[in-house]
């Protein structure tokens, strides 16, 4: 009988082992992985899984760890990716063995939710990821290059001296942008030595001297992907400038796609110029239900005080919300919002039955989004989970 054992990677050898694993089962090649960890300064062996099967590494997947926004909060978030097993050992469950394990470390070290991103949905939904739906934009690129956009702007590559002035506008754009990742000095060295974007396909707006606007894209050949694009307020043309560039530097690009927070600078072009989809492709996992509401109880009490009332509300008010085996008050009075745990003796008013798809909805794009608007707390919702402008930007992608 063959033994299988699930664990984190012990030495460099392991690590060089799994390399060549990534490199048969992945078209990018062993350096495009060595890079990615090996720049990255936060990398932990903690964060590397395998299932070792009589001796032999089989499988093995990578956590990525990130920092996102959430309103006035920093929320812990894994990413999962370079899910791979070796061919002759496939069919026999090892990746979602490990996922299972890496569910487990998560919830014991302080991660809020994950994300993967996948074509293969009900691989994923057996370990409890969800499809959530997100909004790509996408517009002909002969389009793109007949739109009329600002000559107030020189449009040039990026350099190294322009780090600060990109961090700064990164974190002033993104300030009130959920998801969008917590990006360290440190971090943005290390997206150049991974090469997340090539360095040509960075490009910055300037004007009397001062870097008001950057986009990085992605290009396969024939379709040209926004990576993340960032101005400051009154620069809203720079970022349409450097849209026009970028389509200009690639003519065997055919088509262009986007996926942009809300009120984005570059939305109205492409609500103009191009169409809407809807991919799901994008899978999340809340991974403590319990420990996320609890950890977003001053987010709660601060849009309460922001937010705009609807009927039938009336405080104070205990509602009771659960997902899988954890039930939770949140108890709403004037000025305050607490989460505790639900026991035999809580008292409660109003009872909200949702399963995870809904959850993350909610917490990735707000009450608008829930088919079901009559729901006896929907005035409360609405106002815990008001309507917000969230991404998870391609160029953070794993």
């Amino acid at each position: 009988m063959e033994q299988i054992h699930i664990r984190t990677v012990h030495s460099r050898k392991e690590l060089e082992d799994i390399y060549e694993i990534w490199d048969t089962v992945f078209p990018r090649g062993k350096s495009f992985f060595q890079d990615r960890l090996e720049f990255d300064t936060t990398y932990s062996t903690d964060t590397t899984w395998v299932a070792i099967v009589d001796g032999v590494i089989a499988a093995a997947i990578q956590l990525f760890t990130f920092r996102i926004r959430f309103g006035s909060l920093e929320l812990k978030l894994g990413g999962i990716g370079s899910v791979a097993t070796l061919p002759a050992y496939r069919k026999r469950g090892l990746a979602q063995r490990i996922l299972r394990r890496i569910s487990e470390y998560m919830k014991q070290n302080g991660y809020d939710l994950s994300l993967l991103n996948t074509n293969i949905l009900s691989f994923y939904e057996q370990v409890g990821w969800f499809p959530y739906s997100k909004k790509v934009w996408s517009a002909k690129a002969e389009t793109i290059m007949q739109l009329d956009h600002s000559t107030l702007y020189a449009i040039r590559r990026y350099e190294d001296t322009d780090l600060e002035s990109i961090t700064v506008l990164y974190e002033e754009a993104n300030r009130e942008v959920y998801g969008s990742v917590i990006r360290s000095k440190t971090y943005w060295l290390g997206q150049q030595q991974w090469k997340t974007v090539q360095p040509h396909q960075f490009l910055v707006a300037e004007t009397e001297g001062t870097v008001v606007a950057f986009l990085r894209y992605k290009s396969n050949g024939n379709q040209l992907q926004l990576a993340d694009c960032c101005c400051l307020p009154g620069h809203e043309e720079a970022a349409r400038s450097l849209l026009c560039r970028a389509v200009a530097e690639h003519p065997e690009d055919s088509s262009i796609s986007a996926y942009l927070p809300d009120r984005h600078a570059l939305e109205a072009c492409f609500r103009q110029h191009g169409n809407l989809q809807i991919e799901t492709n994008s899978m999340w996992k809340i991974v403590d239900f319990g420990c996320l509401l609890s950890k977003l109880a001053p987010e709660f009490s601060r849009r309460m005080l922001q937010g705009q009332r609807k009927e039938n509300f009336v405080l104070p008010a205990a509602l009771l919300v659960g997902l899988g085996d954890q039930e939770m008050i949140i108890r709403m009075r004037k000025e305050e919002v607490e989460v505790v745990r639900a026991s035999e003796s809580t008292a409660y008013n109003i009872s909200l039955q949702l399963n995870e798809a809904q959850w993350i909805m909610l917490l990735l794009n707000g009450y608008s989004t829930l088919e079901d608007q009559s729901t006896e707390g929907m005035p409360y919702l609405s106002v815990l989970f008001p309507e917000i402008s969230s991404v998870f930007w391609n160029a953070d992608n794993f």
